[in-house]
């Protein structure tokens, strides 16, 4: 993982008004897992924070004990155009489904993956292919920004 894009997102996440978390359509347990922890870490920390997946809004039945899920927010909610989006462990904006257009539309968009395949489709991409999760990626992040886990 690159240090400089680690600090360049942690920079953006903290100038920032609120942050838009995506992750990929039929969420695994390492998209959906990542993207809830940094919401959560993002409310506790006073930053505003709304998450959500493409259609069909509905996690498998082993996720549905994740703490967070009554959080997250339908893809029919989610901002049009963010000031900061950050998608999790999503190689292409066409995993993104109908969030596709938020990441489009949004000034600055974060791509957090540890997948080689991944397209690099945002502005900033910290992307680590020695990391075995996305949560890996994101824990950096959050030591990064100061935000106790």
């Amino acid at each position: 993982m690159n240090s400089a894009e680690l600090d360049q997102a942690a920079a953006a996440i903290e100038a920032a008004d609120s942050v838009a978390l995506a992750c990929h359509i039929a969420p695994d347990g390492d998209a959906l897992g990542s993207m809830l922890a940094l919401h959560h870490l993002s409310i506790a920390a006073g930053k505003p924070s709304i998450a959500s997946w493409p259609a069909p809004f509905v996690v498998a039945p082993h996720y549905r004990y994740l703490p967070g899920l009554d959080l997250t927010t339908p893809p029919e909610e989610f901002p049009a155009a963010p000031q900061l989006m950050i998608t999790f462990d999503c190689g292409s904006l066409a995993r993104l489904g109908e969030l596709a257009a938020s990441a489009r539309a949004a000034q600055q968009l974060i791509v957090l993956d540890h997948h080689l395949s991944n397209d690099r489709y945002g502005t900033l991409n910290v992307i680590d292919v020695d990391a075995a999760a996305t949560a890996v990626v994101v824990r950096a992040l959050a030591e990064r920004l100061g935000w106790p886990l």
